[in-house]
């Protein structure tokens, strides 16, 4: 039997309750943008009102364009050799908004997983029969099949992923590496076509190239609906260009490279360039960056950049008129010479360098130029015994964006 005090306490209660069903949903879409997703997580068990607003595409895509970027750094999995007596599996580090350093300890990842492209939260691994996609945060994983043409010899970094935002669809890229006599060792990969798996599809659908010379293993990345990557280009100052794929009417554009220094008079052959090039990704703009070339090294190699002296960071402003300018010109002591992770090393005004020895760094960006002063290095941590000269790097993000309805022909897991 009910007192008065029963419903004394039981009247405020169904008043509240009462009070939160009369939130609109555009009131409490603005409310619930404004949390972090370890909330969101939990209110999308609550009700059917708040799953459904939490779960709505515009929401998700709205709160992961108010969400921090971080970067985040892979260490890929190094084997057990003479310099090495164990097995150090795969292992990604994540520098938040401050460059505070954390390990990212997520049960979706395997430690043979080979980390190849990063987007609005999800992350692709390189596995070796599958595909990998998975959303940290939700926990979601979703595996795909690869390309029935793919090569003998395949490799992680003949894959990328991007997003289009206008359709509001996933694709993943493949490029298709023929093998050509009489080309050397350390020369650019030649591709005469590439192939596409749109998320929720159940098949790739191949797409003839334009130029049969691709240069991914210098970086690919997605920016506002397109990808990028460096390509050869005869009668371009430096003898490459830009090539950008469009992944919603999935059309090919050539770009102009900007007015880089061309071949100087030196001891060596004249058709041996003086900089080596790499395509980044800053403050969501596409950019093309030069290195002094190391003539210890292949000019067109996948491992990252030695910097030892000036390196030119240009951001395109119009691909519609290739109009390039000079972001940054960072200058490096020689005697310390230092490497960039590929494909993304600047975030927030600070750059991501590491040594031979393993240690990794951020110093400040100020202007164009850098400071280089050794006060200015701030050690970040010590990721041997993995390779200063494999290290990855990418831009994330925490998003909740679902992969079940991406699922088509894959096959979707969730570890929560």
């Amino acid at each position: 039997m009910a007192t008065d005090k029963d419903d004394h306490i039981e009247r405020p209660m169904e008043n509240h309750a009462a009070s939160i069903s009369r939130i609109t949903s555009d009131v409490l879409h603005e409310i619930l943008l404004r949390l972090p997703i370890s909330s969101l997580l939990r209110l999308l068990r609550t009700c059917h009102q708040w799953r459904d607003v939490i779960r709505d595409s515009c929401f998700v895509m709205g709160h992961a364009n108010r969400a921090p970027e971080h970067l985040l750094l892979f260490l890929p999995r190094v084997d057990a050799s003479e310099s090495h007596m164990t097995v150090s599996p795969g292992r990604i580090k994540i520098f938040d908004e401050k460059w505070s350093v954390s390990t990212w300890a997520a049960s979706s990842m395997d430690p043979d997983d080979h980390l190849f492209a990063s987007c609005n939260g999800l992350l692709c691994f390189y596995r070796k029969y599958t595909l990998k996609i998975v959303n940290p945060m939700t926990g979601q994983s979703l595996y795909l099949s690869k390309p029935d043409r793919k090569l003998f010899r395949d490799l992680y970094y003949l894959y990328s992923f991007g997003f289009h935002p206008a359709t509001g669809e996933y694709k993943l890229i493949y490029f298709h590496r023929e093998p050509r006599h009489g080309r050397l060792s350390g020369q650019p990969f030649c591709f005469d076509s590439i192939q596409v798996y749109t998320l929720g599809e159940d098949r790739w659908r191949e797409i003839r190239a334009p130029k049969e010379s691709c240069l991914v293993n210098l970086g690919v990345v997605n920016v506002d609906g397109a990808m990028y990557w460096i390509t050869e280009e005869e009668g371009t100052c430096c003898g490459v260009g830009v090539m950008r794929f469009d992944l919603r009417d999935e059309t090919f554009q050539l770009l102009r490279p900007p007015p880089l220094k061309t071949c100087e008079v030196t001891d060596r052959p004249c058709d041996a360039p003086d900089l080596s090039y790499h395509i980044t990704e800053v403050d969501r703009k596409v950019c093309l960056v030069t290195v002094p070339f190391s003539c210890s090294s292949p000019l067109w190699r996948r491992y990252n950049a030695e910097v030892a002296g000036r390196m030119d960071v240009w951001m395109l402003q119009s691909p519609a008129e290739d109009r390039w300018f000079l972001r940054y010109n960072i200058d490096l002591p020689a005697s310390a010479p230092r490497f960039v992770p590929q494909p993304c090393f600047i975030r927030g005004e600070k750059i991501l360098l590491h040594d031979h020895d393993g240690s990794a760094f951020c110093q400040d960006l100020q202007g164009n130029g850098m400071q280089t002063e050794d006060c200015s290095e701030v050690v970040l941590l010590n990721f041997k015994p993995y390779r200063y000269y494999e290290t990855q790097s990418y831009l994330y993000k925490e998003t909740l964006v679902p992969l079940d309805v991406y699922a088509g022909a894959a096959i979707v897991r969730s570890s929560r």
